[in-house]
């Protein structure tokens, strides 16, 4: 049995796309991907990036963001 613990660090809001899409990140933008950023569910503006290791990201094979409030989650 194992167990990680995952920390929560903040990356820049301006930073993010080029984190997640460090090869195309010049083609996208943050506003063009999320919107204005507020979840559906709650309105909040607060997202977790999941880390490649999640489920979510390995089943759907892009970078996936959740709430950190509700815990809805979405594709970046």
């Amino acid at each position: 049995m194992k167990f990680f613990q995952s920390i929560l660090k903040q990356i820049p809001t301006d930073k993010v796309i080029e984190h997640c899409y460090p090869i195309h990140h010049k083609e996208m933008t943050l506003e063009e991907r999320i919107g204005d950023g507020k979840c559906p569910e709650c309105t909040k503006d607060e997202w977790i990036l999941l880390p490649a290791e999640s489920c979510a990201v390995r089943e759907g094979g892009k970078d996936y963001i959740e709430c950190i409030e509700c815990g809805y989650h979405t594709h970046l």
